[in-house]
């Protein structure tokens, strides 16, 4: 027997104890109702600690899903300004084309300067998620249970970043190298008329800014190719440049086109699993 009135704890009987007392006294019975009983709670802790870890990884799972719904909203803002920046410089370009095409060019000077002076600004697209990034380097990205809507989110994700690329490629090696030196080589000034208003704040304020600090007295220089007469090949030169300026912009149009058709699938697929829920 076992004096309950031990001090410091001494008559106290740990869970292992009774077994091994139940085991050594023969008390198999008693031992196998102890053992079923350590196993049970075992496999009951188990399960309850499963539970609310799957219970928080559906929850951070919709989290993510939300924050890549809204992150996808402002790449499809991001796609909606360059459509209309493209649609802008096509008009543009359209204009001067029309201009340059009449029988008497340098009579149209000052609307063809306008034209090709904005023809030089360009936009950068943003198409990339802060949460997409985050999941990956994370691992979270496992997090999201249905197979097939992760991997159309993969896709997505790298299908933009494709067409970010294609972008930023296009204005260095099209734009920046080719039309920007052809225009400044033809004797033509870049810096727009200070009351010609473009599609984007950040240019007009840009046009700001330099008019500011050039001053009340500044003229803008003399456009020499404007200046040839009608018969002379320069003007067929700029027509060919403006011609290829509006197939820039036409292909920078038609790719953010194709943005916004796989920024639409994409939403309506993780708004269907998240009202699925």
């Amino acid at each position: 027997m076992i004096d309950k009135q031990a001090p410091n704890g001494a008559g106290q009987i740990t869970l292992l104890g009774r077994l091994t007392n139940s085991l050594l006294n023969r008390r198999l019975g008693f031992f196998v109702a102890e053992l079923i009983l350590v196993i049970a709670g075992v496999l009951v802790a188990l399960a309850v600690d499963g539970w609310i870890s799957d219970s928080h990884d559906r929850k951070t799972e919709s989290v993510y899903l939300e924050l890549l719904a809204r992150d996808i909203e402002g790449i499809r803002h991001q796609a909606d300004l360059q459509i209309e920046f493209e649609k802008e410089k096509i008009d543009t370009a359209a204009r001067a084309y029309a201009a340059l095409s009449t029988s008497d060019p340098g009579t149209k000077r000052t609307e063809i300067y306008s034209s090709l002076s904005m023809l030089v600004s360009r936009r950068t697209v943003s198409l990339s998620s802060a949460t997409y990034d985050q999941m990956v380097s994370s691992g979270h990205l496992q997090l999201i249970r249905n197979h097939e809507l992760r991997n159309r989110i993969v896709r997505f994700f790298a299908t933009m970043e494709r067409n970010e690329r294609i972008t930023d490629n296009n204005n260095r090696a099209l734009i920046d190298n080719v039309f920007v030196p052809f225009v400044m080589r033809a004797g033509i000034s870049a810096l727009p008329p200070l009351e010609t208003m473009q599609v984007t704040a950040t240019l007009n304020r840009g046009t700001a800014i330099a008019y500011e600090r050039l001053g009340p007295a500044f003229s803008l220089p003399e456009d020499r190719i404007l200046s040839e007469p009608a018969e002379s090949d320069s003007w067929n030169d700029i027509r060919r440049n403006v011609l290829f300026r509006i197939r820039i912009a036409a292909a920078g149009q038609a790719l953010a086109e194709s943005t916004v058709d796989e920024i639409n699938d994409i939403a309506t697929a993780i708004a269907a699993e998240l009202n699925g829920r």
